[in-house]
């Protein structure tokens, strides 16, 4: 992983307690910032904060329901109060949908998908940015997917949700490049998270079918796609906003 020096600076992670989002906030610790961890279960949340002690950083955990802007207007305001600033965040909460059919579908299922995943990324960064222009600026990364730039078929509720978080992405990113803060989504392939590798233990079939879609053959590890979140708020991706930066082993080449 190419390392950045981020001391001084906050990095906030909502989704923050596993999989991308953790490895996330270990990197932006491995780099110095000081890291908050936002999400659902407080046992998971320390937990995860723990985690970054290795590196030096004592994490704060703060509790959030991405579907309340409430409680992301909470989380922002302890971020700030706690540290007095606020420089990144990377919002990667988010919710996997089912595979039924269109007409098989729960419209409940559809309601729960765009609340986590696009309005959850709307209201995250409806708050996030004003802490931003009042800490000089900053850097957005909004985890989105490979299924936010193509299709696939039942996986409709998911598919729609990320082409809204590129689409917000873009927008917003074009509304605050003048003001010192950049917006980038960060589209990964199939990752191996701990639902993937629980997925793998119970549909390894339908798992294999979706690593064999990726030119390389294999999953992404967490730290990969940390690494690219760690690029896009450095200074090296300066002049980069408003992009869908694919991390995804060739997938959309193919």
């Amino acid at each position: 992983m190419i390392r950045q020096d981020f001391t001084g600076r906050v990095a906030l992670v909502i989704g923050g307690t596993s999989g991308i989002g953790l490895a996330s906030a270990r990197a932006f610790a491995r780099a110095g910032a000081r890291v908050v961890i936002a999400g659902r279960g407080e046992e998971k949340g320390r937990e995860a904060c723990a985690t970054l002690e290795a590196h030096g950083v004592r994490g704060l955990y703060l509790p959030v329901d991405v579907r309340d802007g409430v409680s992301i207007a909470r989380a922002v305001e302890g971020t700030v109060q706690h540290f007095g600033r606020l420089d990144f965040a990377v919002n990667s909460a988010g919710h996997g949908g089912d595979l039924s059919t269109l007409e098989n579908t729960n419209q409940d299922v559809w309601d729960e998908v765009m609340a986590c995943n696009a309005r959850g990324v709307w209201l995250a960064m409806r708050h996030e940015i004003p802490a931003m222009l009042g800490s000089g600026g900053g850097s957005i990364v909004n985890i989105a997917s490979i299924y936010g730039l193509a299709g696939r078929a039942a996986h409709h509720a998911y598919v729609a949700s990320k082409h809204a978080v590129v689409g917000m992405t873009k927008s917003v990113a074009l509304e605050y490049a003048a003001r010192g803060i950049r917006v980038n989504a960060l589209c990964a392939g199939v990752t191996r998270t701990p639902s993937m590798r629980q997925a793998e233990a119970y549909v390894p079939d339908l798992v294999r079918a979706l690593v064999d879609e990726h030119p390389m053959g294999r999953m992404a590890t967490e730290e990969e796609v940390a690494s690219a979140v760690m690029w896009l708020c450095s200074d090296g991706a300066g002049f980069v906003t408003g992009v869908p930066l694919p991390v995804d082993g060739g997938f959309l080449a193919a």
